[in-house]
């Protein structure tokens, strides 16, 4: 009985993923591999090599009675002894052709001896193994057949020696056999004519051996022969006749040869057909119907197997199982029948995966094994078939018991195969694959050596052509595969290719082990690619499985690893190019792989840790939480199922241990930290050295140690990071696929250890394997950003500690390359954000340059709200973008930046938890940010939290940690300040120690140590300041000197530490008087104004003291240029781009440095330098405005589109720079409004922008100077209409400069009066207001009741004050020039523009009141002698000047506006009244009055625009904390000053305020006049009637009533010709009307009335 190979896969090979932790590679274990098991099949007795023989009795032929008598008689006398029977021949005397006839009998005679020795020979061959005896056997055959004629006689002798030939063929495989064979009976079939009984007997052998030779060669040239002779045999044999069933079942075995080779369905659907018929013919007790059962259920398993029809493997299992049961024990046949019932029974175990079909497969190949005795020539190939249910067994339950009993049973086959037997190929291939499954669970490099050696000797023996070449190429390629996975040769998986690639080139389309073959070639590419990382690798390797999963269909055993196989492929083609759609493709076919295996199966674990591999994949890449739990959860289950020493074991507790650790940075949970160690720790225990997986394992241990050491900062955690990492690099080729992630991580962790130690060398090693990460990490690939990221930040800690700009350049670059190359949706985009907004921050600190903390803000707020809230980086986040807004605030001083800054770091503050490792640094940035507070508003409670917070920090802080020094100086600096503030000697001594501290803890080269060393130096002069000690000073300056010297030029902070340095001096002078101290002052105060890169305010505050140390020491041309460098750097202090509330808040800060500069001036007789300063250095905020709307003629005319883009930004800049800005907090249900550090940020934008335009503007011919402050030639116009006088207060000396159209500029010094008197005229004058309820806390709101007494002497004494002292002399000066612009029908005008305390006081009333004679009054008051107006600025006068276009003879259009009784505010009935009597100068087409509820906030603003005069009779408020919110009390609300601002209003003439204070401005600002008629003659109204305090109701319509008669009543011609003067005379005589009825002396009534303007 002999067999034959039926090829079988092996259960589906798994892809084990072994992941990586964050800022690492993906690395992944392959588990197990497909293999073709070679699975012998018996065949009944009539078959040989699975071909059916003719019976082996002798044919017998019909003759007729002559010849049976001639025949009788030849074999009597050949029955006789030699001796006898010649001498019967001579006694008979026999005739010649009688003699020839009994030669050739006694010839046959002989040849019968021959053959019957040859059959014992052959006996005793197959008794003994003797293979001479087959040789002699084989011998005495051919002289048999060469004894005999041609006849039937000879073809039964060529029968038999073709049964030998054949016999050895099968056992040998010597193609001469086979090729005698046929030979042989090609002769039998030649000598038996057509229609002898015989032929077709002889005719059925010849096929099969036909056959035969086609199974050892796959010529189909023979298969072809082979079908046509034995469909010649079934043709020529009569239904009914015996052997009719036989042939039929052999043409069936043919055309299954045929559909083997060809996987034509045609074919197997004749062989079944065939087979069938054969069966049917049969009857019940047939002693051949088993064999036939047996082969009819052999095909239908071939077609189940190319098919994978259930219903297939059903009918095979049923016609072995009846082969079996028709079989009597004993039966020589019975063991190969239950060999192949169990060989279909595994079969349908790789297709169901049902354990009951393996446990009978095992049942029936062990019953064939007993049955098979020891030399059977079967016993081998049931021990292989024995061997493989075994191994099927192992694969699904992992038990090694199976895999053990495999491998003896499949070696025993291999034993008792001899060398040169055909099926010694088949044996060797099945034992190589048992060891290779062994390797794969127990990881011996033993085992798989043995494979790759009997897998080798397989492919040696299987010659080219052969059925099974293919296979055993795929097994030996899978071998390869699997050892370079464990050794991670190169040369390994470039054989497995190699030979995998030839198994698929082998295997035709259709064929049944194609789908297998491309999933194994896939596998190959696939772990080419991880250890390469060429892209090719990748998409071959989807390629080739995606095929394989296409080729399956959906109920075949092996679908569910395809699609595993294929899932992981997607996966790390994600992580090597980070598309969302892998990752998607990733889950969806691992998920179905999950889904299609049942539980209990051995490959489970594989699909289950793929699935929670793509899960963790997905998780990182956008950070949904279900998606790491779903993957820990399958991961543990992967582990779960897995037992101990499986190979596979360590993997998925690598890739468990990663899921915790990705949960962990998500979550920050210190037992997801925990659980990463304890997983990955045992994984690398549990691999082997050597191990391909081992520096994969070592790198992600190291990883998780450096995470802990990130969350809780013990040293011996970040030694083992570095350990481990160091040990994955050196174990890693600079070929492989994963070193740049391996150096990466080693980078990060050197980095780590540098931020506790602050050891230069750490830093720079992390760069430099940070940057050979870069080098070896190809474009496009997906860890190409998270490796710049990295790159960057080590950049950027060097900086830190170095201060080298090179390094905050390339900080920066890699930074936003990182960002760049990561798509919108990526989980790790926050971060990235955040590292490149933390770099900017750097950047902008050294440099001070706005766009970069403007980007800075920008980008940490990105990654705070793409970062969830519960995100363990969350606080991380937060810190950054609150660290961010402090820097902001300290360079722009805006207030909500200081609040969003307290905001965002307490809540980073709040989400860190308790003995997180950055609390303490989280601490301190809060501590710092109240510290600044506290600067601005001096509050105690913000100290007092910044020293808490900031002990916290240094509490916190292990002795040695490279961040101590940082926070012992910030906590200094904290007692320092507390002690400015309450002056408390101890906080001092606590900040000096503190201080000096953080100095000796301090690196030489750290690029903190100048900062520290200066703020040490100002403790000292502090304490100096306190007790005059001189070491104190001695040591500020060294301090402060070493400061300055180990900061380079350039650096932001190096002017800071000069002004400091400048200061120490000038300190150590007031004690020493050594002039060499002042002049050393004054050096460092000017080098500090040259270094641009520091803050403006900071450079404006040194040219201040250089100047006033110039003043007083050296001389005015010194002092000049000190002062003229403030003037230059005014612009960049009070910058467009902040809010003018901020604006306003600077310019508080500056003091007096304006009004010195041009006492200076003035004091250097240069006297044009000194009204060009004054014009410069006051109202800036308005000039700032005014800029923005100034004409650009001349500019359209000649560039038209920069003129066009200059205007577009002014009007941006100019809407901007009112607006209110909002809290950063965004309201999610308003998406269209921008927050306010939106509009900050844009803000900011068009300042830069409207720079660089002017900038432009300036480089044109003719424009050089564009919008810069005017020259004296372009001011003096505002005097066209009357003098201009300039008033300077400064606290060295006052000085009146006074403008006309004719002289030049007259210069009247005012020595009697001074900046203190001022002073106290203008507080005096608040206190009589105050005390009379003029002037009142609830916003001066315009009131009804009687004003209270005023103390009229007092008054009267301040307006006497100012006479004598301030106006008397002026008008004195310019007595003869007053009398220039005096006619004899009214008054000269004058305009007053004061500064100081001046611009607060009355100088419009100035004059000596009570003379006894009201004669003796006359030329005492100011009224007497000229008409009075106000101006902030000359500018302001400029701007209003030629702008009415109305024709002056018609009226012009009024709008009243009305508030009687302004909800929540005192009524006001007077308002109907004044709104009456100007409608009695007007007609209604020429008026609107808006009373009451009309009288809305947006129906007056929007109406103002469309009338020349607008009176508003309401309550006005000043907003003494914000300016621009000073406003009219309208019925809805507020019209606001900024509001007004934004108004363009081309045809206005005068805004009459008739509403409290709208011309009291703010005494912070005197210089500004931040009030409502500033205001009204900025938005574009020339001419504006204010009150400086609270008027009564009733006054109002009086002075308002006059004003109308003047302006619209009956005009004399001078006022028609002047309308734009009208305003002011007017005003004058209706307070001189208004003064004649409440009587002089009720100062408080009349004296508000002011005129503002021309």
């Amino acid at each position: 009985m002999s067999e034959s190979n039926i090829s079988l896969e092996d259960p589906t090979r798994v892809l084990a993923t072994d992941v990586g932790v964050d800022r690492t590679l993906t690395q992944l274990i392959p588990e197990d591999e497909v293999a073709e098991l070679e699975i012998a099949i018996d065949m009944p007795l009539e078959q040989s090599n699975a071909e059916t023989t003719e019976d082996s009795s002798v044919d017998y032929t019909p003759i007729d009675v002559q010849e049976q008598t001639e025949l009788d008689q030849a074999l009597f006398l050949l029955s006789l002894p030699s001796e006898r029977f010649d001498e019967q021949v001579a006694q008979r005397h026999l005739t010649r052709a009688e003699a020839e006839l009994l030669d050739s009998l006694r010839n046959l005679m002989k040849a019968q001896e021959l053959n019957d020795s040859a059959m014992q020979l052959i006996e005793h061959s197959q008794q003994s193994g003797d293979c001479a005896a087959i040789d002699d056997a084989v011998q005495y055959l051919g002289e048999a057949v060469n004894l005999t004629l041609d006849g039937h006689a000879k073809a039964y002798l060529l029968k038999n020696l073709r049964n030998m030939f054949e016999g050895q063929f099968q056992h040998l495989g010597e193609l001469g056999d086979i090729e005698n064979t046929i030979r042989l009976l090609q002769q039998a079939v030649d000598l038996t004519p057509d229609g002898h009984a015989s032929k077709p007997g002889w005719l059925n052998n010849l096929g099969n051996a036909f056959k035969s030779r086609f199974e050892c060669l796959r010529e189909l040239g023979d298969i072809e022969n082979a079908i046509q002779f034995l469909r010649q045999a079934v043709d020529l044999t009569p239904d009914g006749h015996a052997d009719k069933a036989g042939w039929l079942n052999n043409l069936g075995n043919a055309f299954e040869s045929r559909f083997e080779h060809l996987g034509e369905l045609g074919d197997i659907e004749n062989t079944i057909w065939f087979l069938q018929q054969a069966v049917d013919l049969a009857p019940d007790g047939h002693v051949d119907k088993p064999g036939w059962l047996n082969n009819l259920g052999i095909a239908f398993q071939s077609r189940f197997e190319h098919l994978r029809e259930l219903g297939d493997i059903e009918n095979a299992i049923q016609f072995h199982q009846q082969a079996v049961d028709l079989t009597p024990d004993g039966h020589a046949d019975k063991a190969g029948w239950l060999n192949n019932c169990g060989v279909a029974f595994q079969s349908r175990f790789q297709c169901l995966g049902e354990l009951g079909d393996i446990e009978n497969a095992i049942w029936f190949l062990g019953q064939a094994i007993d049955l098979t005795p020891d030399g059977h020539a079967d016993k081998a190939s049931t021990l292989n078939n024995l061997g493989n249910a075994f191994k099927s067994r192992f694969d699904r339950l992992w038990e090694l018991g199976d895999i053990k009993n495999a491998i003896q049973f499949l070696q025993q086959a291999v034993d008792l195969t001899p060398d040169g037997h055909a099926d010694k190929g088949s044996w060797l291939n099945n034992l190589g694959i048992a060891f290779e499954s062994r390797f794969h669970c127990l990881g011996e490099l033993g085992d798989i050596e043995n494979a790759i050696q009997f897998e080798q000797q397989a492919v040696a023996l299987t010659p080219d052509g052969h059925a099974s070449k293919a296979a055993r190429l795929n097994n030996l390629g899978n071998a390869f595969e699997s050892r370079f996975e464990h050794l991670g040769e190169l040369g390994d998986i470039e054989n497995g290719i190699q030979f995998l690639q030839q198994a698929v080139d082998l295997a035709p389309d259709g064929h049944a082990s194609k789908a297998s073959r491309l999933n194994n070639l896939g596998i190959a590419f696939l772990d080419r690619f991880e250890h390469l990382g060429e892209l090719g690798d990748i998409k071959n390797a989807i390629q080739f499985l995606q095929q394989a999963v296409d080729l399956t269909p959906d109920d075949h055993a092996s679908k569910a690893g395809w699609l595993s196989n294929l899932g992981v492929a997607f996966f790390h083609q994600f992580k090597h190019l980070g598309e969302l759609g892998d990752i998607e493709n990733a889950i969806q076919f691992n998920q179905q792989a999950v889904d299609l295996t049942p539980d209990g199966h051995a490959s489970k674990p594989g699909w289950l840790n793929n699935l929670g591999n793509a899960f963790k994949s997905r998780f990182e890449c956008l950070g949904e939480l279900g998606d790491i739990e779903n993957a820990i959860q399958f991961l543990r289950q992967a582990v779960d199922l897995t037992p101990d020493g499986h190979a596979d074991k360590a993997g998925w507790l690598n890739n468990l241990g990663n899921a915790f650790e990705s949960r962990f940075e998500h979550l920050g949970e210190l037992g997801d930290i925990e659980n990463t160690i304890w997983f990955l720790q045992q994984a690398v225990d549990l691999t082997p050295d050597g191990h391909a997986s081992k520096a994969g394992r070592l790198n992600n241990l190291g990883a998780a140690f450096l995470h802990r050491f990130g969350h809780l900062e013990e040293l011996g955690d970040i030694k083992d990071a570095i350990k481990f990492h160091q040990q994955a690099v050196d174990l890693t080729p600079d070929s492989n696929a994963y070193k740049p992630g391996w150096l990466k991580n080693l980078g990060i962790a050197f980095q780590s250890r540098f931020q506790r130690l602050g050891e230069l060398g750490d830093i720079d090693n992390a760069i430099w394997f940070k940057q050979q990460a870069v080098d070896l990490t190809p474009d496009g690939h997906a860890d190409k950003a998270s490796t710049l990221n990295h790159l960057g930040l080590a950049f950027l800690h060097r900086f830190e500690r170095l201060g080298e700009l090179g390094d905050i350049e390339n900080a920066i670059q890699f930074n936003q390359q990182a960002v760049d190359l990561t798509p919108a949706g990526r989980a790790d985009k926050a971060s990235k954000l955040n590292n490149l907004g933390i770099a900017f921050k750097s950047r902008f600190q050294r440099l001070r340059k706005l766009e970069d903390i403007e980007n800075a803000i920008r980008f940490n707020q990105q990654a705070v709200d793409l970062t969830p809230d519960g995100h363990a980086s969350k606080a991380g986040r937060l810190n950054s973008l609150g660290d961010a807004f402090r820097s902001r605030f300290r360079h722009l001083g805006e207030l909500e930046d200081i609040k969003n800054a307290i905001q965002f770091l307490q809540q980073a503050v709040d989400l860190t938890p308790d003995g997180h490792a950055d609390k303490a640094s989280r601490l301190n940035n809060l501590g710092i940010a109240f510290f600044h507070r506290f600067e601005g508003l001096r509050e105690l409670g913000d100290i007092e939290n910044a020293m808490q917070f900031m002990q916290q920090a240094v509490d916190l802080t292990p002795d040695g940690h490279a961040n101590k020094a940082s926070l012992l100086n910030n906590l200094g600096n904290a007692f320092e300040n507390r002690f400015q503030h309450l002056g408390e000697l101890g906080d001092l001594e606590n900040a000096i120690q503190f201080l000096q501290q953080a100095i000796d803890l301090a690196l030489d080269g750290h690029a903190s140590k100048p900062g520290w060393l200066n703020n040490l130096g100002i403790s000292f002069q502090s304490r100096f300041q306190q007790l005059r000690e001189l070491g104190d000073i001695e040591n500020a300056i060294q301090f402060h000197q070493q400061a300055v010297d180990l900061t380079p030029d350039g650096h932001a902070d190096k002017a800071g530490w000069l002004n400091n340095l400048g200061i120490a001096f000038e300190s150590r002078f007031q004690c020493l008087g050594e002039l060499g101290d002042i002049e050393k002052s004054s050096a460092a105060y000017q080098q500090a104004t040259k270094n641009t890169s520091s803050p403006p305010s900071i450079r404006y505050t040194a040219a201040g003291r250089w100047a006033t140390l110039s003043s007083v020491y050296s001389n005015s041309s010194s002092a000049l240029d000190a002062y003229k460098v403030a003037l230059d750097i005014l612009p960049q202090l009070v910058w467009l781009g902040q809010t003018v509330h901020r604006r306003y808040e600077v310019l508080t800060q500056i003091g007096q440095t304006i009004n010195a500069a041009v006492a200076t001036a003035i004091s250097a007789r240069n006297l044009t330098q000194a009204v060009e300063w004054l014009e410069e250095g006051r109202g800036i905020v308005w000039g700032q405005i005014l800029q923005l709307r100034s004409p650009l003629d001349d500019l359209h005319d000649q560039h038209p589109q920069l003129a066009d883009d200059l205007e577009r930004v002014s009007k941006a800049l100019q809407n901007a720079g009112t607006s209110t800005r909002s809290n950063i907090i965004d309201n999610p249900d308003s998406h269209p409004a921008m927050t306010g550090e939106q509009e900050a940020q844009q803000h900011t934008g068009w300042a830069a922008e409207y720079e660089e335009l002017i900038t432009k503007v300036r480089k044109l011919d003719g424009f050089d100077s564009f919008l810069k402050p005017k020259k004296l030639s372009a001011l003096t116009p505002a005097a066209a209409n009357g003098l201009v006088i300039i008033i300077n207060v400064d606290k060295s000396r006052c000085d009146a400069l006074v403008l006309s159209s004719s002289r030049d500029i007259i210069h009247i010094p005012l020595p009697n009066f001074s900046s203190k008197q001022g002073k106290e005229l203008h507080s005096g004058l608040i206190s009589l207001l105050g005390s009379s309820y003029v002037r009142v806390d609830r916003n001066g709101e315009r009131i009804m009741r009687p004003v209270g007494m005023v103390d009229g002497n007092s008054f009267k004494s301040v307006l006497a004050d100012l006479w004598s002292n301030v106006v008397k002399p002026i008008l004195s000066g310019v007595e003869d020039v007053l009398h220039d612009y005096s006619a004899e029908d009214y008054l000269p005008h004058i305009t007053w523009c004061a500064t100081g305390a001046l611009a607060f006081l009355p100088l419009h009333a100035a004059g000596i009141y009570g003379c006894k004679y009201p004669s003796d009054n006359i030329k005492l008051r100011v009224f007497d002698i000229a008409v009075s107006s106000y101006t902030t600025t000359l500018s302001a006068m400029l701007n209003s000047g030629g702008k009415t276009k109305r024709d002056p003879s018609k009226k012009p259009k009024v709008l009243i506006v009305s508030q009687p009784a302004t909800p929540d505010l005192p009524s006001l009935p007077g308002t109907n009244e004044e709104a009456r009597i100007i409608q009695n100068y007007t007609s209604p087409e020429h008026s609107c009055h808006l009373n009451h509820d009309k009288a809305v906030v947006d129906t007056v603003r929007n109406e103002m625009s469309k009338y020349e005069i607008v009176h508003l009779a309401c309550h006005g408020i000043q907003h003494s904390e914000n300016p621009l919110d000073s406003a009219f009390a309208l019925y809805d609300g507020r019209l606001k000053l900024h509001d007004l601002m934004s108004l363009s209003l081309e045809n206005a003439e005068l805004a009459f305020l008739s509403a409290c204070q709208t011309a009291a401005g703010d005494k912070d600002l005197p210089e500004e006049g931040v009030h409502l008629a500033a205001g009204m003659l900025t938005v574009g109204y020339p001419s504006v009637i204010a009150t400086m305090w609270t008027i009564r109701d009733d006054d109002a319509p009086i002075v308002a009533d006059k004003v109308y008669e003047s302006l619209l009543g009956c005009r004399d011609e001078s006022v028609a010709q002047n309308p734009r003067k009208s305003a002011a005379y007017a005003l004058h005589a209706a307070v001189e009307h208004l003064r004649k009825a409440v009587g002089e002396m009720e100062f408080v009534k009349w004296v508000p009335f002011v005129h503002y303007g021309v």
